[in-house]
């Protein structure tokens, strides 16, 4: 049954949507880092695909703090996040996978910036990477968005984990495409891109947890043939022009980082 909030002036109502699928060993982390919020109009949505490993005990045990969770099969993690957007009453959408974090704060500035930035439609920041054990490994910064060098990579330029957009998006382009299994999220954002103002701002707002069990490392090759069938749909540049896109794209963000591509040479180099 979903719980319904109470209006508050002054307050938006933020709806964050977390698929699971056999998540248990992360998702009580996840669950918490929401609940844990200093912004207190948010209401929690957890859409699980049929678990048989003890995740529906640990969502259980939060019943009372999560406002609509259901399990049942679905078609993949898109799918689940598309059950979870389209009962959502929220004036600001997201969702956060069961494995990564948000800080106890994020929500509340997601809120403040669309407050101070009317025009912003989607809002990403960077993102914290972080091992199996919660473990910091690196902070990882992110270009802002311009619609030519974000179709023209090879992965999403956009973290998912940090992004909040408001409703009337999906006015616009509709839901995520449940066809896809890996790139859902890049898609979202490249159809945004075309008709939407996305913004990047400077904050460090998620946590992405790597671990060996995770879709992105687990599911490789489908991510690869996801982008490519992307970069069709897309029409991205050919020849010369879909070249000085691509690297300047990859340039940009190396820069960016350029701190931790040096850490990371230098730990090359003393293994050899």
């Amino acid at each position: 049954m979903k719980i319904l909030k109470t209006a508050q002036p002054e307050k938006p109502l933020v709806s964050i949507v977390t698929p699971v699928f056999n998540g248990r060993r992360y998702l009580e982390q996840t669950i918490k880092s929401v609940l844990a919020q200093t912004y207190d109009n948010i209401e929690y949505i957890i859409i699980d695909g049929g678990s048989n490993d003890g995740s529906i005990d640990i969502i259980k045990k939060y019943g009372q703090q999560v406002d609509f969770w259901s399990s049942e099969s679905d078609a993949g993690m898109y799918d689940a996040v598309n059950k979870g957007l389209k009962i959502a009453s929220g004036e600001i959408l997201a969702y956060l996978n069961s494995d990564d974090l948000y800080y106890s704060d994020t929500v509340e500035f997601a809120v403040d910036y669309f407050k101070k930035n009317a025009a912003a439609e989607l809002i990403y920041g960077n993102c914290d990477f972080i091992d199996s054990h919660s473990n910091f490994l690196y902070n990882y910064r992110y270009p802002t968005f311009r619609w030519e060098f974000f179709i023209s990579r090879h992965t999403s330029s956009i973290p998912q984990q940090t992004t909040f957009w408001r409703r009337g998006i999906h006015h616009k382009i509709g839901y995520f495409d449940s066809g896809l299994k890996m790139c859902g999220d890049f898609d979202f954002y490249a159809k945004a891109g075309q008709c939407c103002r996305i913004e990047h701002t400077q904050r460090t707002l998620a946590k992405y947890r790597i671990h060996a069990a995770s879709l992105t490392t687990m599911q490789a090759t489908q991510n690869k043939k996801e982008v490519d069938v992307l970069h069709r749909r897309y029409q991205v540049f050919k020849g010369a022009r879909r070249s000085f896109f691509r690297l300047w794209a990859e340039a940009e963000v190396k820069c960016l980082n350029l701190a931790l591509m040096f850490r990371k040479l230098i730990r090359y180099v003393v293994k050899k």
